[in-house]
């Protein structure tokens, strides 16, 4: 994982991350991260027919993953 995605992406202050900025820098595909919100894998709110993901769950992801 890169640092700068971090520094980019997760210290925003409104806490939350599009999907596709999200898939861009995981490096998946978007399909990849809305199947990861339908599992529950991370959490969102839907804004009419965009999603806004909670950073916290990604951070979350992101530690399980390097543990």
């Amino acid at each position: 994982m890169k640092k700068s995605f971090i520094r980019e992406h997760l210290n925003r202050k409104n806490g939350f991350i599009s999907v596709k900025e999200l898939a861009n820098s995981l490096l998946v595909s978007k399909k990849t991260i809305y199947r990861m919100i339908k599992n529950k894998q991370i959490t969102s709110i839907k804004l009419g027919s965009y999603y806004a993901i909670k950073i916290s769950s990604v951070k979350k992801i992101i530690q399980e993953v390097t543990i």
